[in-house]
């Protein structure tokens, strides 16, 4: 209960029993034998001056001012309150400050992630996808990490499917099995020049898929995996992002399971098998944008199992499988690069993309690509060169929040023995620093796994987490590191959580905050006290 309910109560009472004094006779209620008085309110309000005590002297005695007592009642309710919220405070400030999954944060405010929480939380309530973009390095390949935060995610939030992927899959995914036949050219903005495109637009996926003529494309869950991404099926929400230049012809059709008589069982019920059945969409909803058409699909079934077939000349930029609400987790691999590509794409473009999949957070986990031949002497040009990109995508996308992961840790043989890489530690605080410094969260993977050595170690484990090259994580590893990055990050949403339950704004955190300051001042002097008496009564 609030300090006002508190106050507004005890205001009803004294007035309950403010009436009952007035209206009660003055010579009480007689039942019986026994007569029931109660007190005038001039007996009430009345200063006692003097009292007896046991030896038989006279003691002044203090009238308490109701007003008084009212306020110390609402100190003593709120004492009460904070010493519960303090702890729990405690909890949360202490893994803030000092946990090791912990995010580095602009200005070290634990409240960054709110606005990314707060926009999960709507996308349920107006039936919407949020789209979290997962860019990053070879470490992300086959959907290691992502789909273990997507998982994680759709699991809170709602949400089906793998999100945006490629006109043409270059890498399986272990998550999703896609193919496609046909007159489609990849090309992409990473990787050897000779896979580059003449031209800049490679929309959000930093590639395109060029069609010059009819191609078809399949997309399905993966079977077999042991029922280890149950939200990556039941796709309901299909969009294309194409260019709104040259022709494109659309058609979509689906799988989706149904029940079908097949006789009758013994007690005279019906008798159903399962089986799945064909069906072609309508006609997409097209939306035309200045660079972009984005044609859309919401289907009155679920599915896991779709093919698209295309037939035209125009480039193709992304395919989004997603469910009908909740959060869709791209993942998008560069091999080899360094994350140094964003300034190189159609800005307008990949504006345009990134309003039209309702992009909310990016991740940009880039840097290892940067530590074998890092330097103090490349160090200044890395950071411009970093903070370009970034600015890059936050001009494309200002109502996005961004969040950068930085390297893990890397070993290499230096005199017959695994050693961290020299270039490691100083490529870390320049990543750090940038991020911070253009209002980004960081996420320390060196940092998270252990620190120095650290890979040498999880090579080593049975079964092992890091690959023998003492680069790359193993599958398991992948998905340890990405439960490891949940866990971190439902600790800010538990944190979200427990002020908006508690109605918690910065002025009363900051109350809060001086009753525990408060508390643990008394407390140490009542130890220092307690030390004292020891030493004088040994």
């Amino acid at each position: 209960m609030t300090p006002v309910k508190v106050l507004l109560s005890i205001i009803s009472l004294f007035l309950v029993l403010g009436l009952m004094a007035l209206a009660y006779p003055e010579d009480g209620i007689h039942v019986g034998d026994t007569t029931l008085r109660y007190p005038k309110l001039s007996q009430v309000f009345e200063k006692a001056e003097t009292t007896t005590d046991s030896a038989g002297n006279k003691v002044k005695v203090e009238q308490v001012d109701p007003e008084d007592a009212i306020r110390q009642m609402m100190e003593e309710t709120k004492a009460k309150q904070f010493a519960a919220f303090s702890d729990s405070l405690k909890y949360y400030e202490d893994f803030f400050r000092e946990g090791r999954t912990r995010f580095d944060l602009p200005n070290n405010d634990p409240t960054w992630f709110d606005r990314f929480f707060q926009n999960l939380l709507l996308a349920k309530k107006d039936s919407s996808v949020v789209h979290v973009i997962h860019y990053g390095d070879s470490q992300l390949e086959e959907d290691r990490i992502s789909s273990t935060i997507r998982e994680d995610l759709q699991t809170e939030f709602g949400g089906n499917g793998p999100g945006m992927l490629p006109a043409v899959m270059h890498i399986p995914s272990q998550s999703t099995s896609q193919w496609n036949n046909g007159d489609l050219q990849r090309y992409i903005i990473f990787g050897p020049k000779e896979e580059h495109a003449t031209h800049n637009r490679y929309g959000p996926l930093a590639q395109v898929g060029e069609l010059n003529g009819s191609a078809v494309i399949g997309v399905k869950k993966r079977e077999g995996r042991k029922d280890m991404f149950p939200h990556v099926g039941g796709y309901s929400t299909i969009k294309v992002l194409a260019s709104n230049k040259g022709t494109l012809k659309l058609r979509l059709t689906y799988e989706h399971e149904i029940s079908e008589q097949v006789g009758t069982n013994a007690d005279g019920t019906p008798k159903f098998k399962a089986k799945n059945k064909k069906e072609t969409a309508e006609a997409p909803a097209v939306e035309k944008l200045t660079k972009l058409n984005v044609y859309t699909w919401k289907l009155p079934d679920t599915t896991s199992n779709i093919k698209l077939y295309l037939s035209g000349r125009t480039e193709i930029y992304a395919i989004s499988v997603d469910g009908s609400y909740g959060v869709a987790v791209d993942n998008v691999a560069m091999r080899g690069s360094s994350g140094t590509v964003f300034h190189k794409i159609d800005s307008q473009l990949l504006a345009e993309s990134y309003k039209a999949m309702n992009a909310k957070l990016i991740i940009m986990e880039y840097g290892g690509n940067m530590v074998p031949s890092m330097t103090p002497k490349t160090l200044d040009w890395s950071k411009k060169l970093i903070t370009r990109q970034i600015q890059a995508v936050q001009k494309a996308n200002p109502d996005a929040d961004i969040l950068f992961i930085g390297p893990a840790d890397m070993a290499k043989q230096i005199n017959g023995r695994w050693q961290t890489y020299p270039g490691l530690g100083i490529t870390i605080k320049m990543l750090r620093e940038v991020a911070l410094e253009n209002g980004l969260a960081y996420w320390d993977m060196h940092r998270v796994m252990g620190g120095e050595s650290s890979m040498i170690k999880w090579v080593k484990k049975s079964p092992p987490l890091g690959f023998t090259d003492h680069v790359h994580f193993t599958r398991r590893g992948a998905a340890y590191m990405g439960d490891l990055f949940c866990s971190s990050l439902h600790m800010y949403y538990d944190y979200f959580q427990f002020r908006e339950r508690h109605k918690l704004n910065d002025s009363k955190l900051k109350d809060i905050r001086k009753f525990s300051d408060k508390k643990q001042a008394s407390a140490d002097t009542t130890k220092v006290i307690d030390l004292n008496s020891d030493k004088l009564n040994p």
